[in-house]
């Protein structure tokens, strides 16, 4: 069992078309940021679930590894670039990038219908 448990969040409407699938893989450099860094994500969580054109995410942390992974789905590159530049995803991005070890974001075609998954994820970045 993990110590945090996934944080699935599936929209009500997969909206039209395949959407695209972003899938990011955040590696803190320090244990000591985990509760700032989580405590920015579930914030940016609650800022995805209200966003125009967000239609799935899904985050999984594993504080002690320092590691988080993120797999959202979206109508189009122009709602993510749109999310992307409004805060608090913005602000978190100028806080938290210089303390990354590691950071990798890739934008991936969805599937219409079928909400991605990590296991998706994982599928898609082998």
């Amino acid at each position: 069992m993990p110590l945090i448990p996934d944080l699935p969040w599936t929209a009500e409407d997969v909206g039209d078309g395949p959407g695209i699938v972003m899938v990011t893989h955040l590696h803190l450099r320090r244990f000591r940021d985990v509760p700032a860094f989580l405590r920015d994500s579930l914030a940016i969580r609650s800022q995805t679930m209200a966003a125009p054109g967000a239609r799935s995410l899904y985050l999984r942390a594993q504080p002690l590894a320092r590691h988080f992974t993120t797999v959202s789905w979206w109508d189009d590159q122009a709602v993510v670039v749109a999310f992307v530049r409004t805060d608090p995803h913005r602000a978190a991005m100028r806080r938290w990038g210089p303390e990354m070890r590691e950071f990798s974001n890739r934008a991936y075609p969805g599937t219409e219908g079928v909400v991605p998954t990590l296991k998706t994820a994982a599928a898609l970045s082998a």
